[in-house]
């Protein structure tokens, strides 16, 4: 990862992936939708809430540490 975009590309490919994996079957489920790509609401009972409640815990915290990498790598930008 030799520049700033780098990071930034990868954090929109986590915000993507949580937002899709863990806020959108929760908003599919108010709605008794089944998103193609969102996995966890082929999940039975509570076990899909679980995993994308996981989903969404683990995006936050990579975006975290993706930001916090960026920022020690490139503190000017």
């Amino acid at each position: 990862m030799n520049d700033p975009k780098s990071y930034d590309g990868l954090s929109g490919l986590v915000l993507f992936v949580g937002f899709y994996e863990g806020a959108m079957p929760f908003v599919a489920k108010l709605w008794d939708g089944k998103p193609l790509l969102a996995l966890p609401t082929r999940l039975p009972g509570p076990a899909w809430w679980i995993v994308s409640s996981a989903v969404l815990v683990a995006g936050f915290l990579l975006l975290w540490w993706i930001d916090a990498a960026k920022k020690r790598r490139f503190p000017d930008a």
